[in-house]
């Protein structure tokens, strides 16, 4: 006889791992299976990504230590808590354990093991103590009481209890009968309703939410739109790229930009002409001089209407057409702009060409204006100088004249919503139906599966550039005899593109001024395999001009009125110099060797310098003199370096060169004093000396991509100026010294940057029509690619 005591047989089943369920917030319900180290937090490179705003980029971890599942905190900005404690340290979980992080909570279970009830205070590893004191569950039985020990009610009082219950619902429904019919029996709404206080409008909404109505709005609006965010999937797209983000959470809709003069926008991606629209917004984190608001009759990203506030209390009208800026009200301070950090309630009402904006239910400014009749309708926030902000908007509402249409703009559908369950009707407004975001699922289109991938994922499909080899900078020495570096051919970096929803046209910031001067800067021609001079306005690239073609490096006087270049023609190569005005024919060819570069104007006598690699492998500084390149010297040594600038005062000359196998950017006397070393690496190239002789610009691949850097003059405190995945380089400062232009192909093309001497407040300016990056191929042997090429800043 086989024995049947309890416990004699062994249960074998599948081992279960821990797991985490959000029980609140985003996505309740959702699962997450731990590993031995998991994150959550709102970065996609966490192991768990939480949509929720108030949870940090990289919040907290779960791991695995010493038999333990172990809960820290990551130094999160809102701290972590366990069963509603906020945790100090590592805190060892418990199955049912409650954590919350941000407003999301999420509970802590072993499949298939009972949890430990109720759950104690956590306690932090560093008392075990404590821990060990903590009481185990007490093993439950798996056999049920005996039903005898529960006292059931007869069944016939159930049946009586119910035919009670039911006499007493009906004499309820014939009483409501009675009172409706003495009442005269009117169940209909009249024709023409006036609400009275406390009462819901012809919309069924109260009051208080009815449209203020804008100047030429008509007597009658209907709520046509409204979405209080709490559904995901409710048309306002998800997406984020390195400088943005915009999702749902919170049941708010959030958008975050975190570079400098930089905006992103969310859209309903909903068509109307003529309509009032009402919506919640907070600055949630951010400089106080950042701005958000309502884009309206959005066509395009280059044709909109835009309502700013500020975090300190300013207001701007503005619109964007045809790719250029104009101001309908400049910023303008209200002391109806909350700065206290609560939300501002934002109105805006667009009647044919008449547009009004409200704050908090006060009128700010009214305008005409007639160059957009319709589009699309959304929220966005932007940067100037500083470079984060973060704003939060919730309870849209939107409303219409009778019988205007709103309607659907065809989008890609999210991943994960099969196209078919979206192929819904648009739904038409009427004075009585509100379209709800969370209702009216986006319709099926004829978006190719790319399509919808890059759309979804906030990708462009703007052409990135095509990559080309350039020729990173060569170590230079004196002659000590000691072995250089060779130049190596490196591709450039190519970046991403801006995703469709963020842009670099950025409108002014308050009190910020446009820049002026001329740039002058070389573009690469692909087809030709050649280079052309060009001279543009460099606050918006207008008025471009071709200065010289088959030429690049261009150097100017400080005045503008003569230009230095290295031409390219077949039958004309060297260095040249000439008027700005005068035709190319009549410039002067200075040194016509092959291996010479880069020319420089002195800024007191307008004497040029420029290094040359005729003399040998590596290449030296010369000088004209009396109309006759000379190479300069020092102690009777030929000084070897590249890439020379002359200091402010003509007295000095900053250049790429090495000293006793030390290379970096050089500081040396044009008459008498020895060359001293400024910076520390073989890569340092293309230095700059500030208007005011302090400070020294240069660019560098010391970090592994070129990017920009300054050093005191006397080589203390190098610092970096840029630093992304871009190539940034190509410093010059503008001829007052209060800012610094350079090139970069950061958004995946080549552009016009300037930023503050200390790195701040970086603005795109213009994008150039082609690359500062290529080889030419008629005299590769000489042509270096970028870097060692030129842009100027004149007056």
């Amino acid at each position: 006889m086989a024995e049947n005591v309890h416990g004699a047989a062994t249960q074998v089943r599948k081992s279960a791992g821990p797991q985490l369920e959000i029980t609140q917030g985003e996505n309740t319900g959702d699962k997450f299976k731990l590993k031995f180290d998991t994150k959550l937090g709102r970065e996609r490179d966490n192991d768990i990504v939480l949509l929720d705003a108030k949870v940090s980029r990289y919040h907290a971890q779960i791991s695995l230590d010493a038999g333990q599942w172990v809960l820290s905190d990551l130094s999160s900005a809102n701290g972590t808590l366990v069963n509603g404690i906020a945790i100090a340290g590592p805190v060892a979980l418990q199955a049912g354990d409650l954590l919350r992080v941000g407003e999301t909570e999420l509970k802590f279970t072993f499949p298939g093991q009972p949890e430990a009830a109720p759950a104690p205070p956590p306690q932090t590893l560093a008392e075990p103590a404590a821990a060990a004191a903590m009481p185990s569950p007490a093993p439950q039985s798996a056999t049920a009481p005996p039903a005898a020990a529960r006292s059931a009610p007869p069944r016939l009082a159930w049946i009586a209890g119910g035919l009670i219950l039911l006499v007493c619902f009906a004499a309820v429904l014939v009483i409501y009968l009675l009172s409706n019919r003495f009442d005269g029996g009117e169940t209909a709404v009249a024709e023409d309703p006036v609400p009275a206080e406390g009462d819901s409008g012809a919309t069924g909404q109260p009051v208080g939410d009815q449209p203020i109505s804008g100047d030429g709005a008509p007597e009658q609006l209907a709520l046509v739109y409204e979405d209080d965010f709490s559904d995901s999937f409710g048309g306002w797209d998800d997406a984020f790229d390195t400088y943005t983000r915009k999702v749902y959470g919170n049941n708010r809709y959030q958008i975050e930009v975190n570079a400098s003069n930089l905006v992103a926008w969310g859209l309903a991606n909903r068509d109307v002409a003529d309509f009032e629209m009402e919506v919640e917004a907070k600055l949630e984190d951010g400089d106080q001089k950042n701005s958000y608001g309502l884009l309206i009759r959005f066509q395009d990203r280059d044709n909109f209407y835009r309502f700013d506030i500020s975090g300190d209390g300013y207001f701007l009208l503005s619109k964007f057409v045809d790719g250029e800026w104009s101001t309908l009200m400049d910023w303008t301070e209200s002391e109806f702009i909350s700065t206290d950090g609560s939300a501002n309630i934002l109105r805006i009402a667009a009647f044919g060409p008449e547009i009004t904006v409200w704050s908090n239910g006060q009128e700010l400014a009214s305008v005409t204006d007639d160059s957009l009749n319709h589009g699309n309708f959304g929220f966005f926030a932007g940067t100037f100088a500083e470079p984060y902000v973060w704003v939060s908007f919730d309870n849209l509402k939107l409303w219409t004249p009778p019988g205007n249409e709103l309607t659907l703009i065809p989008t890609a559908t999210r991943p994960g919503v099969p196209v078919a369950a979206a192929g819904v009707s648009t739904p038409q407004p009427s004075p009585t139906a509100i379209i709800s975001a969370s209702s009216t699922p986006t319709p099926a289109s004829d978006v190719s599966e790319e399509a919808e991938i890059a759309l979804v994922e906030g990708s462009s499909d703007s052409p990135l550039p095509t990559p080309t080899t350039t020729t990173t900078v060569a170590s230079t020495s004196e002659p000590t005899g000691e072995p250089t570096g060779e130049p190596t051919n490196e591709p450039t970096a190519t970046p991403v593109p801006l995703p469709e929803y963020a842009s670099r046209d950025q409108t002014l910031g308050r009190g910020e001024a446009r820049a002026s001067g001329r740039i002058v800067f070389p573009i690469y021609d692909p087809e030709r395999s050649t280079y052309d001079i060009y001279m543009a306005n460099i606050a918006d690239g207008s008025d471009l001009t071709l200065i010289q073609s088959d030429a690049s490096q261009p150097a100017l006087t400080t005045d503008g009125t003569e230009i230095a270049y290295r031409s390219w023609q077949p039958d004309r190569r060297g260095l040249f110099a000439r008027s700005l005005d005068e035709e190319d024919i009549n410039a002067w060819g200075f040194d016509l060797f092959f291996e010479s570069a880069r020319p420089q104007y002195s800024p007191v006598d307008n004497s040029l310098m420029y290094h040359s690699r005729k003399s040998g492998r590596e290449p030296a500084i010369y000088q004209l003199v009396d109309g006759v390149g000379e190479v300069m010297r020092h102690d009777g040594f030929p000084v070897q370096g590249k890439s020379p600038k002359w200091s402010p005062d003509g007295q000095q000359f900053a250049y790429s060169s090495c000293i006793g196998g030390n290379c970096g950017i050089v500081l040396s006397s044009v008459v008498g004093g020895g060359p001293k070393l400024i910076t520390d690496h073989p890569s340092d190239t293309n230095p700059e000396i500030s208007p005011d002789g302090s400070t020294v610009i240069f660019m560098s691949e010391r970090g592994g991509n070129w990017e920009i850097y300054r050093v005191d003059i006397n080589g203390d405190n190098v610092a970096a100026l840029t630093s992304d995945s871009a190539s940034d380089g190509l410093p010059t400062w503008s001829p007052d010294g209060s800012k610094i232009a350079f090139i970069s192909n950061r958004d995946g093309e080549w552009a016009i940057w300037d930023m503050d001497p200390d790195g701040t407040d970086k603005r795109r300016h213009f994008a150039l029509d082609g690359s500062v990056d290529g080889i030419v191929q008629h005299d590769r042997a000489n042509s270096q690619g970028w870097v060692e090429e030129n842009i100027d800043w004149i007056p």
